[in-house]
């Protein structure tokens, strides 16, 4: 079983330092073969960004997606994608420096916020801001690794993702006590595994 994975988030799917696999989304992966064919390692795994892991699934180059993302009615009707049941009901938040003063949404005004592109956290955030008609500047990363290497380093003052993420990755930060992941949920967000459009037989078995 070929199956898509972050492999960047810790609980989700995360690969070690001896290229051990762990995590919700990997067990999702080790259950579908052990079913298949009674064997749970009879997975290889496939690390995907947020941006490519469509485009693998549509492709052929996986057989799953498993990789903590949110199902969606565009994505569901327009990206050739089948959803599987939903495995963690998330919502979107923002994580901030303790002593930043940015303690609401309203605060965020004229913040350089960092997101990562590709996912509907992006979009979430232009569409509660653009509601609210709050300016702020959006700074953009492709890779996970990158959208928090920026937040630690200062280019942006806050940063957006599921709040599972934001907790996860505070963890890790280098100094984790003085962040702090905002009370406020600016979305829904189900994720779910997904299959590709089109093969019935498959979407079933997986299912």
């Amino acid at each position: 079983l070929v199956c898509g994975v972050s492999g960047e988030l810790p609980g989700f799917s995360f690969v070690n330092k001896e290229g051990k696999y762990s995590g919700l989304d990997v067990d999702i992966c080790r259950a579908i073969a052990a079913a298949l064919f009674d064997d749970p390692n009879a997975v290889q795994f496939r690390n995907l960004n947020a941006k490519e892991r469509f485009t693998a699934l549509q492709s052929g180059e996986i057989d799953v997606l498993s990789r903590n993302t949110t199902w969606t009615l565009g994505r569901d009707t327009a990206s050739g994608l089948a959803f599987m049941p939903v495995v963690f009901y998330d919502g979107q938040g923002v994580m901030v420096r303790k002593d930043s003063n940015i303690k609401a949404i309203a605060d965020l005004k004229d913040k350089d916020i960092c997101a990562q592109t590709g996912t509907t956290t992006e979009q979430n955030l232009a569409d509660q801001m653009r509601k609210l008609n709050l300016a702020y500047k959006p700074v953009v990363y492709e890779d996970v690794n990158s959208t928090f290497n920026a937040y630690q380093s200062q280019r942006c003052q806050a940063i957006t993702a599921d709040r599972s993420a934001l907790v996860v990755r505070r963890t890790r930060l280098a100094d984790p006590e003085n962040h702090e992941v905002l009370d406020l949920v600016l979305s829904k967000e189900p994720l779910a595994p997904a299959v590709g459009d089109g093969d019935a037989r498959w979407a079933d078995l997986v299912r």
